[in-house]
């Protein structure tokens, strides 16, 4: 897979940003999109505001002669870093609840780092909705 590189949207919203860099007016963009320099004008400002629609970014983009990359990018390090710290949570959840119930029956878990570890090791092989509760 691509290595998809990650960069803050520009200010003015990067369908104006692009339309500025070709040197293309909101008449020319409006044109090539079939719609009216104010309908382009509201676009520019719904990207801005976040409540503009993939189809019609895809249509901007393709008037643009780019094409729309839409992604969800993982914050921590892939996917697999995503589940490795919430099986991390749960197996916390997990042995301390079991832990605490074997004390009060004069009872151990024993190694509790070792067994969080190993019961996050295990959640994470096999991941399912019951990691997410």
């Amino acid at each position: 897979m691509a290595e998809i590189r990650v960069c803050d949207r520009p200010s003015d919203g990067w369908i104006r940003a692009v339309r500025k860099s070709l040197g293309m007016s909101v008449r020319q963009l409006a044109t090539r999109m079939g719609v009216t320099q104010q309908a382009l004008s509201q676009l520019e400002a719904k990207e801005l505001g976040g409540t503009v629609s993939i189809k019609t970014l895809r249509k901007a983009a393709e008037a643009l002669n780019c094409r729309l990359v839409y992604a969800l990018v993982p914050n921590d390090g892939g996917l697999q870093g995503i589940l490795d710290k919430q099986a991390l949570m749960k197996a916390k959840d997990i042995v301390s609840a079991v832990d605490h119930t074997m004390q009060l029956e004069a009872q151990g878990v024993g190694n509790l780092q070792q067994k969080i570890k190993e019961t996050a090791e295990e959640l994470a092989k096999n991941p399912n909705s019951k990691l997410w509760e």
